[in-house]
Formats: C-alpha cells, sequence, structure tokens
C-alpha cells in the first residue's frame, strides 16, 4: 500500500514540475533548434512566427499544414518557407485575413489624385495582411506642373511619399512594421529632390527609397557629361526639362547614401534585361519590392 502511495506522489510530483516547468520545456525545444545561444533568434521567433503562445510543435504541426514530412525538414533544417508563411499559414482557419507572401509591388499610381490615393488605399490593405510592399512614383508630375484645379500647380511627386510612409507606419503586424519602397526614374524632373529627402530626418521615415538608373546615366555621369531630366504631363500637355550635371548629382547620390544609407540605386536596365521574362517585349517591371535594394 505505501508503494502505491508513494507511485502516485512521484506522479502528481512529476506533474506538477511538468507544468510549472512548460515554459522552460518549450524554450529548451526552441533552443535546440535555433541554438542554445540564439537569443535573438527566440526572441524574433516569439515575436514575428510564434502565434497565441503555441509550443514548438504546435507551431510546427501549424506551418507544416500537419505534413510529417515538411515537418521533419523543418526539424532537420533542411527547408523553411518564407517567413509569412512561418508566421501566417494555417491562421485562416480561425478567421485572420493574412497573406502568405512577405513582399508584393503596387502598380505606380497614375498622375491623378484618384489614382494616388487609390494606390494608398491598396498599401494600407497589403500591410493588414501582413505584407510589404513597393511602389514606383514616376508617373507623378514633378514639382510646379500646371494642374487643372485650384492648387494650379503640383506640389511634386515627392510630396506624395511622406502619406505613403505615414500609411506603412499606422498599420500595425503584430510585432512589426510594413516594409515600403519608393522609387523613382533617374529622367524625373524631381530626382534632386527625392535624392536630398532623407537629409530631413522628419522625412518618410517609415519607408526606403531607390533611384531607378539607367545605363545612359551612367554613361554621361562617367563622361562629366550633362543629362536632361523630363517629364510630360498628358492632360495638359506640358513637358519640363531640367539638363544637370550628371557626375555632381551621382556624387551627391553617393553622399547621401554614406551619410544617410539612402537613397539606394537600381540598375534599371539590367533588371528590365536580365530576368525570365525579358525575351517579352511586353513584360516590364513596375517597380521592386522592400528587399530589393
Amino acid at each position: 500500500m505505501c508503494k502505491i502511495v508513494k507511485i502516485i506522489l512521484l506522479f502528481n510530483d512529476y506533474t506538477d514540475r511538468k507544468i510549472a516547468d512548460n515554459e522552460e520545456d518549450y524554450l529548451l525545444t526552441i533552443q535546440e533548434w535555433l541554438g542554445y545561444d540564439n537569443k535573438l533568434g527566440v526572441d524574433i521567433w516569439n515575436k514575428k512566427y510564434r502565434y497565441n503562445n503555441e509550443t514548438f510543435d504546435e507551431w510546427l504541426d501549424r506551418v507544416s499544414g500537419e505534413d510529417d514530412n515538411v515537418k521533419q525538414l523543418i526539424r532537420d533544417k533542411k527547408f523553411l518557407f518564407g517567413g509569412r508563411i512561418l508566421s501566417n499559414r494555417g491562421l485562416e482557419k480561425m478567421g485572420k485575413k493574412i497573406s502568405y507572401s512577405n513582399c508584393y509591388v503596387m502598380s505606380p499610381p497614375e498622375d491623378n489624385l484618384e489614382s494616388i490615393f487609390d494606390c494608398a488605399k491598396k498599401l494600407a490593405r497589403t500591410f493588414s495582411y501582413g505584407g510589404g510592399c513597393g511602389v514606383d512614383i514616376s508617373k507623378l508630375a514633378p514639382n510646379g506642373a500646371k494642374v487643372n484645379n485650384a492648387a494650379e500647380k503640383s506640389s511634386g511627386s515627392v510630396s506624395f511619399m511622406d502619406m505613403y510612409s505615414m500609411i506603412t507606419g499606422l498599420i500595425s503586424q503584430n510585432g512589426r512594421r510594413g516594409a515600403l519602397m519608393l522609387s523613382i526614374a533617374c529622367e524625373h524632373p524631381d530626382l534632386e529632390e527625392f535624392i536630398n529627402l532623407k537629409s530631413d530626418l522628419d522625412k518618410c521615415t517609415k519607408a526606403n527609397i531607390s533611384i531607378r538608373i539607367t545605363d545612359k546615366f551612367m554613361e554621361a555621369v562617367q563622361q562629366h557629361k550633362p543629362f536632361t531630366l523630363s517629364f510630360t504631363r498628358e492632360e495638359t500637355g506640358e513637358t519640363i526639362t531640367k539638363e544637370v550635371d550628371a557626375y555632381q548629382l551621382f556624387h551627391k547620390l553617393c553622399e547621401m547614401n554614406w551619410n544617410y544609407a539612402e537613397p539606394g540605386m537600381l540598375f534599371w536596365d539590367r533588371i528590365e534585361n536580365w530576368n525570365l521574362l525579358s525575351c517579352d517585349d511586353n513584360f516590364h517591371y513596375a517597380g521592386t519590392n522592400p528587399l530589393a535594394i
């Protein structure tokens, strides 16, 4: 009889310890997978990928779709999904509106208020699902262009960047903020304003910015030749042109990148000509996502 009581007491003690040490056991499981010294990795997993205090095994079940083969591949570190899948897979069964993709490129806004604000709406919705976005603003009229409304002159393409940046910071993504890339063509008359934007630390604080650099621009830089910036506004027929010193402008770009880490450069001709659809004359890139720089 005493042996039975002793066994029951030992079992109860074991159960109590398992309940008390449950969080520790979970941490050990994560540490075994990520490495015992990898506190950063554990913190990131907790904040970005773990859902509602699920255990490591529960997480594996969810992101693998309860596929034992996939689960084992993840355990063995032979395969791993992208971040949004690691975070979101299976959550749609709980009524969550989420994305399995990390990054998207929005259709570049056309040169009218309706399109500019439609783009803002699409950004907000994509951020709410957990995705990041790229937006190219090259189609927007430069500062000072004639417009047929109360303003009479456009505030310029750069003036709308703060709005897109604000939306990025406004929409919560459960422990992370959205990612936004704003780009502009190197031929756009607002180029210099775009280059200097991040020198004001209160401007466009929630977005990365990059310039679409062409071979023609780089040739002008190498040869110390002038380069023409040009934009024609279809609504009014007005063409705005500026001639700049390509070398000096490129030097300013490099200084800004050195001092503020932005803007970055997207070598656009290489992007257009070296991709899986470069043989299709009807295919063109609309921009890049925030992970492209």
